[in-house]
C-alpha cells in the first residue's frame, strides 16, 4: 500500500516540474516512505505531460493529460480518483509550496491527531514573500467572506493533506480553483493548520484572474447553501417574495389607475401575476436543484394553493392580533400585518419545499 499520493495539477508548469518533481523524491526517500506523483496536466500546449512522463522511468508517476477538460479544481478530482496513497496531498506545481513541509503535513494524520491538514499563510511562523498590500488585502478578504463556512485561518490555500478514505462517497461540486475549500466544507474532517511560507513562482504565469476572483464568489454562494441549506433557501424564497410583492402592487396599481377597474378584481390580476412570477422564479433558483418528480402544471395548482393557504394565515393572525392584543390600536395593524406576513411565509415556504418542489428521490 502506498503511504502518499502527491497530487499536481498543471497547465503550462514544464519548467517548474522538471524542478518539483525530483524536490519531492528526496523529500520521500528521505523520510522512508512510499509515495506516488500524480500529474493532472489540462493539455498544456508547453508539453508539460510528456516532460512529466520523461520522468516516470526513476520515479514512481502516474501522468493524466486531460483532452476536453479544463480547469484546477477538476483536475484536483481527477487526481483523488487516480491516487492510491493512503494519504493525498495537494499542492501547486509551480513551487509555491514548499516540497520541504510535505512532511509536516502528513505527520499529524498518520500518527492519528487530526483527519487532514492545511498550509497557511496567517498562522505563526507562516507567511508569504513580497507579497504587495493590494494581493495581501485580496487574499484576506477572501479570507474573511468564507468565515462563514470554515474557521480556517487561510481558507483560499492550496496546500492541503487528508486521508483518502474520507473522500469516498463525497460529491464535491467546486467553482473555479478552491478545491482544498470546497473539500474542508464537504467532507467536515478533523484538521490541524500547518505555517508555510508562500514563494511566489519564479518561472511561468499566475493563473490568478478576475474571473477566477468571481469563480470564487461563486463558489462561496454555493457552500453558504450547502452548509445552511434550509435558512439560505429560506432568503432566497424571501427575496423572490418580495420580489413578487412588488409586481403585486405594480400590477394591481395600473388596473386600478389606468383601467378604472375594481379594486377587488384587480386584486385577483395582481395575485395571479405574482405567483406566476414566484412559482417561476422558485422553479429555477429557489428550488433548482430539487430534481422534480411532478409536471409543471401541477406544480403550478399546488404552489398556487399553497399560496392561498397562506394568505388565509396572514389575514387570521392579523385578525387574532388586532382583535385581542394591542396591536388593535393606532397603526399596530402594520405590526400585525408583518407578523402575519412572516407567518404566511414561513408556510408557503415549508409547503413549496416539501409539497411543490420535493426533491425527487433516487432509485437505488
Amino acid at each position: 500500500m502506498i503511504d502518499i499520493s502527491v497530487i499536481l495539477p498543471t497547465y503550462n508548469e514544464a519548467e517548474n516540474i522538471k524542478l518539483i518533481i525530483p524536490k519531492i523524491s528526496e523529500v520521500m526517500h528521505r523520510n522512508n516512505l512510499s509515495y506516488e506523483i500524480v500529474v493532472v496536466d489540462d493539455n498544456s500546449p508547453d508539453g508539460t505531460a510528456e516532460t512529466a512522463s520523461g520522468f516516470a522511468l526513476h520515479h514512481p508517476i502516474k501522468v493524466h493529460l486531460r483532452i476536453n477538460e479544463r480547469g484546477l479544481a477538476t483536475a484536483v478530482m481527477k487526481g483523488f480518483e487516480l491516487s492510491e496513497g493512503k494519504i493525498v496531498v495537494l499542492m501547486d506545481a509551480d513551487l509555491s509550496h514548499p516540497v520541504e513541509r510535505i512532511p509536516a503535513m502528513i505527520q499529524p494524520i498518520m500518527e492519528g491527531v487530526c483527519e487532514a491538514t492545511v498550509g497557511s499563510r496567517y498562522t505563526e511562523w507562516g507567511g508569504s514573500d513580497h507579497w504587495p498590500w493590494v494581493r495581501r488585502m485580496i487574499s484576506q478578504g477572501a479570507g474573511l467572506l468564507a468565515r462563514g463556512v470554515t474557521n480556517l485561518t487561510d481558507p483560499t490555500s492550496g496546500f492541503m493533506a487528508i486521508r483518502k478514505s474520507l473522500l469516498e462517497g463525497v460529491k464535491l461540486d467546486p467553482v473555479g480553483w478552491k478545491i482544498v475549500l470546497e473539500v474542508i466544507v464537504k467532507v467536515n474532517p478533523s484538521l490541524k493548520e500547518i505555517p508555510f511560507s508562500f514563494t511566489d513562482r519564479i518561472k511561468g504565469e499566475s493563473k490568478l484572474s478576475l474571473k477566477a476572483q468571481l469563480d470564487y464568489l461563486r463558489h462561496l454562494w454555493k457552500l453558504y447553501d450547502f452548509k445552511y441549506r434550509n435558512w439560505f433557501k429560506f432568503l432566497s424564497f424571501s427575496l423572490v417574495g418580495f420580489s413578487g410583492m412588488i409586481i403585486d402592487t405594480a400590477i394591481l396599481v395600473a388596473f386600478v389607475e389606468l383601467f378604472a377597474t375594481d379594486p377587488r378584481v384587480a386584486a385577483v390580476f395582481a395575485f395571479m401575476a405574482a405567483v406566476t412570477w414566484n412559482f417561476k422564479m422558485s422553479q429555477n433558483w429557489t428550488f433548482q436543484d430539487a430534481g422534480y418528480s411532478k409536471q409543471v402544471l401541477l406544480r403550478y395548482i399546488s404552489f398556487v394553493l399553497i399560496c392561498l393557504v397562506g394568505l388565509s394565515i396572514r389575514i387570521s393572525v392579523m385578525h387574532l392580533l388586532i382583535r385581542h392584543t394591542m396591536m388593535g390600536q393606532g397603526r399596530g395593524y402594520i405590526l400585525a400585518s408583518i407578523i402575519g406576513i412572516f407567518m404566511a411565509t414561513l408556510f408557503n415556504f415549508l409547503g413549496s419545499r416539501y409539497v411543490t418542489f420535493p426533491r425527487k428521490r433516487v432509485q437505488s
